[in-house]
């Protein structure tokens, strides 16, 4: 990514293992399936053990990113208030119960690893005073297959983040262990819809998609991705520019080839960018971030030369 306070350190793992139901696994892919253009997720819940520094975390339900969730290629917020609903009826019934982590997914952007600001966010949240356990799991979904096993339709990887400590670990294959057992939440496989898309094609995967939501939300953290139907994936926000004003931007992919291609539209563009607004129309980006990147440049340029030329003359005009 474009800049990690962290790593992964893997060798470390070993002293972590991670048991995982099999029932559990269907409710994720199933609900990967659900969205196969957006990014989605949800809370993992169960019990925990520790003993001589060897962490054994057992899975024992999900949580729905529920009805409020947002989601788009390259971004997903959860519906908080509905997983901790959901989470006090589990605890209720199962007071051993705790919140171990989250599981979220980059098939769809091709993205193989946990993101930047996925590091951060982890990170803020096992050290928060609030956050119960001395370690966060994370479960990310990296790859779709065509595969006659239900089981097999994606790749997955774990990953746990420890209180105190600056780096996070991958844990490795051979410490998760599959488990046929059953689920507190959801409560049988009845109450979630399967979803056969084994021989779907879906939307090829789209890493770029990542690296400009990581870059973007760090340095332009007022523009964010939006997905529709008419247009696609989009970017839109408005951009901060050397002299203080703001130009409303707009980002737009075209995925329809091998590879995506993006263009800009500033909205409602003040007279001294008029000219720039006509020229961005007339080019294409390789990426989201290097069309705002050009964006910038070009406008604050045109400011800068704006100002330069009324200085000059200001100063003409005193002599």
């Amino acid at each position: 990514m474009w800049k990690r306070k962290t790593k992964v350190t893997a060798d470390l793992g070993a002293d972590i293992r991670i048991v995982f139901p099999e029932a559990g696994l269907d409710v994720v892919f199933d609900e990967c399936d659900r969205f196969d253009h957006d990014e989605t997720g949800g809370r993992l819940v169960g019990t925990y053990k520790e003993h001589g520094g060897k962490l054994t975390v057992q899975v024992t339900g999900i949580i729905e990113s529920g009805p409020q969730a947002k989601r788009s290629p390259v971004s997903f917020f959860q519906d908080g208030a509905h997983q901790e609903s959901i989470f006090r009826q589990i605890e209720s019934q199962h007071p051993e119960i705790e919140h171990l982590g989250n599981w979220h997914t980059h098939h769809v952007n091709g993205l193989p690893t946990l993101s930047g600001g996925d590091i951060e966010t982890y990170h803020r949240t096992v050290n928060h005073h609030n956050h119960n356990t001395p370690f966060f799991y994370a479960l990310l979904v990296t790859a779709k297959h065509h595969s006659s096993d239900p089981h097999r339709r994606y790749s997955i990887k774990h990953f746990v983040f420890r209180r105190g400590d600056k780096d996070f670990y991958e844990i490795p294959p051979r410490h998760v262990e599959f488990v046929d057992a059953p689920l507190v939440w959801p409560a049988s496989a009845s109450q979630t819809d399967h979803v056969d898309h084994r021989h779907s094609a879906g939307s090829p995967p789209r890493p770029d998609r990542a690296y400009d939501s990581d870059i973007i939300s760090e340095f332009y953290p007022g523009i964010r991705p939006f997905s529709s139907q008419k247009l696609g994936v989009y970017w839109r926000g408005p951009l901060e520019l050397l002299d203080g004003s703001r130009v409303q931007v707009v980002l737009l992919e075209d995925s329809a080839g091998r590879t995506s291609k993006h263009s800009v539209a500033l909205r409602d563009a003040p007279a001294a960018l008029q000219s720039v607004a006509d020229e961005l129309a007339k080019e294409e980006f390789p990426s989201a971030r290097a069309a705002l990147l050009a964006t910038e440049r070009n406008c604050n340029r045109a400011l800068y030369q704006r100002a330069h030329i009324e200085e000059t003359k200001s100063s003409t005009k005193r002599t």
